[in-house]
Parts: structure tokens; C-alpha cells; sequence
């Protein structure tokens, strides 16, 4: 769950333009679109914005007191460092940032590896959008932040849609019949939902990857066979492996503690993207499972 805004000022929040006086007087337009952001759409849904800028500008820090953005930091080249301090790296995963240039890439590339979610307005540096999981219509301080915003907080405001999706999708598997004939086949029940039937020997512990999802919620459904499955949350978890957005599935380092749930024939667990699972343990010694996986996207 994002509970972050990490935004860059110039070329994000302005037009990347800097206005000077005859005096040296400096001026910065920034969008009355991207500030009705803050207030209306990111604070309602407990998404704090945090603002991390490598410039010092007064006119920076006036604006921020305007719209009433406490979490300022100016002057700050390591970005990723500064985020580190704020967040913690855990934290990553809860994160969403908006950037439109190569300095900002420090901190989107581990957050989107993290499992957080990266965009930039339409008129960003290549490398940026290649990184982006949303690109904007919009240039930079001509209301692409309160696109991008709009875009995070209708997918955090889709829970409900989700849960219908998922429900339906228990439903559904367990009304089907399965054996050992069918381990391998893939089923595509609609557009949203699919399922495949799994068959294994459970192993030990240490054999089994603990991982997690950010496309589609599992459904888990034991039909024959037991096993064991160790649960947390990604934000205690460091990264092992980087999100690989084919197989939609990011794998963590064992921590040290987690909770432990034993799984036998008939059971059904769903797994949210923010819970990492290890999976296919054997309880005693090794035995035969016969699994049906089902796939609900998000």
C-alpha cells in the first residue's frame, strides 16, 4: 500500500523554467491543478507528500507552507540517501514518486525494484519514462502531478472492486474438479482472472523462495496433500531479487521472524501484494501436493 508521494520540484512540480528579474530576482510557475493535490486527493487517502529537490529556493519552501506540505528537503544531491532516512529502506515498497529527470532515477529504480510504483510527466528525460509505470499526458507544472495522483489514488480507491474480483474467484475454484491429469494446464477465465493447477513434492525450508506479487492477488487452494507456509509483510523485508514484471514476482531475504500457517486438503488462502510467502515447506517430510493457484489482478 503506498502511503508516499515522493515528488521533484523543478520539471515535476513547475515547468522546469526558471524566470529572472533585471535584478536576479528568480521566479518559478507552479500549476493551481497540482495544488489542489495535496489537499483533495493525496491527504483523504493517507498518502503523505514529501517533497526532495537537489535546489535551495525560498519560493520552494513558501509554496510547500501554502499547501501544506510539511516533509521539505533542499539541497539534497543523494536523494536516495535522504529517502533512506524518512522512509527506512523497507519502506521502499510503500512508496510512489514522480520524476522527470536522470538525478531522479536514484530513487525510482530501487523503489520500482522495492515494488513501489514510479511516473513522471510527459515531457521527462527518455531514461525516466523507460523506468515510469505511468506516464502523463501532461507536462511538467501544467497539471501532470494531480494526473499522476488521480491515476495512484483510483488504484488504491478500487479495493472494493478488487475484493468483489477475488470472492467471485474463490467461488468459482472451488466449484471445479482437479487430479494429477490436470497439473500444468492454465485456465483463463476472463480477462481479470486465471488459474493454473499445480503438482510437487513439498521441501524444507531453506529450499523455498520467499516471495511476493504486485500485479495479481494469489488464491490458494490445497486439494490434496499438506504443506507449510511461512507470511509478512514486504515492508519488514529486504530485497533479494529485483521485480521481474514478466513473471510478476519479486523475491525477499529471510527475516528473521515471521508467522507460520499450515495448509491441508480443502484450505484456501489469499495472498495480497503486500504479504511475502514462503510456500511448499514440508511439515514432517517431504509428500506429494496437488494445487490449484488462482490469479486475480489488481
Amino acid at each position: 500500500m503506498i502511503k508516499y508521494l515522493i515528488m521533484d520540484v523543478d520539471g515535476t512540480l513547475t515547468d522546469g523554467k526558471i524566470y529572472m528579474g533585471p535584478h536576479g530576482e528568480t521566479m518559478k510557475a507552479f500549476s493551481i491543478k497540482d495544488g489542489y493535490v495535496i489537499n483533495f486527493i493525496l491527504k483523504p487517502v493517507n498518502i503523505k507528500p514529501v517533497i526532495i529537490t537537489a535546489r535551495t529556493s525560498s519560493i520552494v519552501q513558501n509554496r510547500c507552507d501554502e499547501l501544506g506540505i510539511t516533509e521539505v528537503y533542499q539541497g539534497k544531491i543523494d536523494k536516495l540517501e535522504t529517502l533512506k532516512e524518512i522512509v527506512g529502506k523497507e519502506g521502499l515498497a510503500e512508496c510512489a514518486y514522480f520524476g522527470d529527470d536522470v538525478i531522479d532515477i536514484q530513487c525510482m529504480q530501487p523503489i520500482k525494484e522495492a515494488g513501489g510504483i514510479v511516473g513522471c510527466p510527459a515531457d521527462a528525460v527518455a531514461e525516466v519514462k523507460a523506468l515510469a509505470d505511468f506516464i502523463c499526458i501532461n507536462k511538467a507544472g501544467e497539471g501532470a502531478l494531480r494526473e499522476f495522483s488521480e491515476w495512484l489514488v483510483a488504484g488504491k480507491s478500487d479495493d472494493t472492486i478488487i475484493q468483489e474480483r477475488v470472492d467471485k474467484a474463490i467461488e468459482y475454484l472451488r466449484k471445479i474438479d482437479v487430479n494429477e491429469a490436470d497439473a500444468g494446464n492454465r485456465v483463463e477465465v476472463n480477462d481479470n482472472f486465471f488459474y493454473n493447477i499445480q503438482s510437487y513434492e513439498t521441501s524444507y525450508a531453506e529450499k523455498c523462495e520467499l516471495e511476493s506479487h504486485r500485479k495479481y492477488v494469489d488464491i490458494q487452494i490445497i486439494v490434496t496433500g499438506r504443506e507449510c507456509m511461512d507470511l509478512v509483510d514486504i515492508s519488514r523485508l529486504s530485497l533479494k531479487k529485483s521485480y521481474d514484471e514478466i513473471k510478476d514476482v519479486i523475491f525477499w531475504n529471510i527475516p528473521n521472524r515471521m508467522s507460520k500457517t499450515t495448509l491441508v486438503a480443502g484450505d484456501c488462502i489469499v495472498l495480497y501484494p503486500e504479504t511475502a510467502h514462503r510456500g511448499a515447506q514440508c511439515i514432517d517430510r517431504p509428500e506429494q501436493v496437488l494445487k490449484i493457484v488462482g490469479k486475480v489482478m489488481i
